[in-house]
């Protein structure tokens, strides 16, 4: 049975459809995955995509994609699959010109793919950084750390906060993954309970490649690894575990990834799923006023993540 979605105009261009009205007013801090936001030049890494060293097509999937981000009006948005900096830039230059953010970006060590995270903020920045730390992978002699990360430190209203953005290993059913995927999410553990234990407020944002036990998503997914289990339990007690936005919102509208598994073209059911994910400490839990998981584009011709949207009562 085919998913309904929004769909071309008759001039067959699309144009994102805004979000719903929040029920008040408050600060939107917003995760989406950017599928390749590169700009189609020089060394674009071993993966294929449909742009790749083609600056034309690299340069209609970015003015897509800064259409997305400007549709949300997000205040704070952490962006994956990012190549560099400059392509940040090319976003404030082009589609996102006049939207008042200011880029932030770290080099991080995917030379597979290039991807790396990006963040755009309208709210000061105090710092932002990566961790390189690597942990053991059980049941082997290996350690893994998670290529793709940036942490960023600012005050939302009077609140000291940290946002830890990231990308983890693809394929959460693949059984040869869950140890490197559980060992990145220990990895991402260590750096909230620092960030904890220091007094600030956590939100973990990103494309965890992995689905939530806790808060089954449209297609009923549940995981075959413990990845949002870790992190979530991140304090030192039940009291400060993160909480996984997603439960806000009903179970139908529980999707944030499209997989055209058997390449009809056709948006199915069973192909949507919730694989990124916003996970807040209390703190900032408490402060929620609306959760949004945003269907506003063809994840065929865009890219086939769609955003998440939560706006916080920080003043």
């Amino acid at each position: 049975m085919p998913v309904r979605l929004p769909q071309p105009g008759s001039n067959g261009i699309f144009t994102p459809e805004p979000p719903p009205t929040p029920s008040s007013s408050g600060l939107r801090i917003a995760t989406l995955n950017a599928a390749f936001l590169f700009d189609g030049v020089g060394d674009e890494g071993q993966a294929t995509f449909p742009h790749k060293d083609d600056p034309e097509l690299a340069q209609a999937h970015l003015q897509r994609v800064g259409a997305v981000i400007r549709m949300l009006d997000a205040d704070v948005v952490m962006l994956q699959e990012v190549e560099n900096e400059d392509v940040l830039h090319l976003l404030l230059q082009g589609p996102l010109a006049g939207a008042g953010y200011t880029p932030y970006f770290v080099q991080g060590t995917d030379t597979f793919t290039g991807q790396d995270i990006g963040l755009l903020a309208r709210v000061p920045v105090d710092d932002v950084s990566r961790t390189d730390e690597r942990v053991p992978v059980k049941g082997t002699d290996d350690t893994y750390g998670v290529s793709k990360n940036l942490i960023a430190r600012l005050n939302l209203g009077n609140i000291p906060v940290t946002l830890i953005g990231l990308h983890f290993l693809a394929q959460p059913d693949n059984k040869e993954r869950k140890p490197r995927r559980e060992a990145q999410a220990e990895v991402i553990r260590r750096v909230v309970a620092s960030e904890i234990a220091a007094g600030r407020a956590v939100a973990v944002l990103g494309d965890f490649n992995d689905h939530d036990e806790d808060t089954p998503d449209a297609a009923g997914n549940r995981p075959i690894t413990n990845v949002l289990a870790i992190i979530k339990r991140a304090g030192a007690g039940a009291s400060d575990d993160l909480r996984n936005v997603m439960a806000s919102v009903p179970q139908e509208e529980r999707f944030t990834h499209f997989w055209d598994r058997n390449d009809n073209g056709i948006v199915e059911e069973g192909e949507l799923s919730a694989i990124d994910h916003i996970l807040l400490s209390p703190e900032l839990h408490s402060r929620v006023v609306d959760v949004d998981y945003v269907h506003a584009h063809d994840p065929m011709t865009y890219t086939d993540h769609f955003p998440i949207l939560v706006t916080l009562d920080v003043d």
